[in-house]
């Protein structure tokens, strides 16, 4: 079950972001969050899938949901697969089951190296989501989360469960905004007391509070994960007539 999910899953990279995600219903058909790819739907970035054996292709973006809402995006390969892969298929419940036994798979932190995990389903979330024990970290987001049982897809990897997120995106906004209006300054004179230059003092605070909140967000896991469900896929996959 391990080496199938892994055969199924790949690496998506866009522009400056990096996640999961899988193959789904045939080939061609590659599924992923619409926050990893939203640099192709704003900017016209290109796609690309890696595979585990370091085999590349590019990406169409064929559908996409809001990422606040169910947070999908259904690609297409524009190319010929160079080896087999596995192709995984859907299966729409509309209750998960507390306890359910689970894999999940993908690049955390964009790393190289592919990663298979075993989970549970802990409890719902909400109408399209589930919470699972799982180690989910910044670039699982697109992955597969398939049921032990049968080796259907249930669901993608979305979130972490990150305590203080909010309170994090907060410090980067504004250490930004204080880096930018240094930078805007430089030229313009300094103003210095004791010989220390508070321009460059307020530059390498900001600088600072960036790199702390980085290490922060990349290290941040409580073990818990957030799947969304599948069935908002397979609804969006029929009106394309991929099924």
């Amino acid at each position: 079950m391990f080496e199938e999910l892994a055969r199924a899953t790949l690496k998506i990279n866009c522009g400056n972001s990096t996640g999961s995600g899988f193959h789904f219903l045939n080939e061609k058909i590659i599924i992923t969050n619409c926050h990893v790819i939203i640099e192709a739907v704003t900017k016209g970035q290109r796609i690309t899938a890696i595979t585990e054996e370091k085999d590349i292709y590019e990406l169409k973006l064929l559908s996409s949901s809001p990422p606040n809402e169910f947070d999908f995006a259904i690609l297409q390969l524009t190319g010929e697969l160079v080896s087999e892969r596995i192709i995984l298929q859907p299966k729409v419940q509309n209750y998960l089951e507390r306890g359910t036994e689970i894999c999940f798979s993908g690049y955390p932190h964009g790393i190289d190296d592919l990663l298979v995990h075993k989970a549970f389903i802990s409890g719902p979330l909400a109408n399209h989501a589930f919470y699972i024990d799982g180690s989910v970290n910044g670039g699982n987001s697109g992955g597969p989360i398939i049921d032990s049982a049968d080796g259907t897809v249930i669901g993608i990897v979305t979130q972490r469960r990150f305590l203080g997120a909010i309170e994090a995106k907060n410090i980067e906004q504004r250490s930004e905004e204080l880096r930018q209006y240094c930078n805007s300054m430089a030229g313009r004179g300094s103003v210095q007391l004791m010989g220390i230059d508070f321009g460059q003092f307020a530059q390498l605070m900001a600088e600072s509070f960036l790199l702390s909140q980085q290490i922060i967000q990349s290290n941040a896991n409580t073990g818990i994960g957030i799947g969304f469900k599948i069935e908002y896929v397979v609804e969006e996959c029929k009106r394309l007539n991929l099924i």
